[in-house]
């Protein structure tokens, strides 16, 4: 039986495997990789499924906090593009600034999940609420753009932030030895290309 302390250390490695190889790794190989019995992911997670989302759940702040600032975003005065955008950005952010290595292999797990989706593999609705959330504000502040477009617009958006955050060496992939180290920087410029998307006629 493995140690109830183990359960933070399974998180960490299975993270790691995950942004690395993708979501097909198996219980079996995270075990091996975290140097325990074969017992001990079964310990804490009965499956794969269970696992992934502890990852996903491993850096999100509690559901209640994440609800209450986006009911205080829905219900202020004035709502602007850039203050949906500065929401979405708003988590990850946060993850990357605390610890950009992890965080870079926390955001490309998420990538992951968006683009590997299967019965396995859940789309939390801590993920899909605030989602609609934005959506549903944007489609306020854009009521030219039909509910589809927002929904596409969106999805943008999110496709280009989780792919921008999860490229370790990003922009050097596109010339140059370039490395957008600075999360504030980085931050900003996503930010602005985002609103000018959202912004679009």
């Amino acid at each position: 039986m493995a140690k109830p302390s183990s359960r933070n250390h399974i998180i960490a490695v299975a993270t790691e495997l995950f942004a690395e190889r993708g979501l097909s790794v198996s219980l079996r190989e995270v075990n091996e990789a975290a140097g325990l019995s074969a017992a001990a992911v079964h310990y804490h997670f009965k499956n794969k499924g269970a696992l992934i989302d502890a990852v996903l759940r491993s850096r999100m702040r509690p559901k209640a906090e994440r609800e209450g600032q986006l009911q205080q975003l829905a219900t202020a005065p004035k709502v602007t593009i850039d203050d949906i955008v500065r929401a979405l950005l708003a988590p990850l952010r946060e993850v990357l600034s605390e610890d950009p290595i992890a965080g870079r292999q926390y955001a490309r797990v998420i990538a992951r999940v968006y683009a590997e989706q299967s019965e396995e593999v859940p789309l939390l609705d801590e993920f899909l609420s605030p989602a609609n959330a934005l959506i549903a504000m944007l489609a306020q502040q854009r009521p030219d753009l039909s509910l589809l477009q927002c929904r596409l617009r969106y999805g943008f958006a999110v496709e280009a932030m989780l792919n921008t955050l999860s490229c370790v060496h990003f922009p050097s992939p596109f010339g140059g030895d370039e490395v957008a180290d600075d999360m504030a920087m980085l931050f900003d410029e996503l930010q602005q290309f985002l609103v000018a998307g959202l912004m679009a006629p």
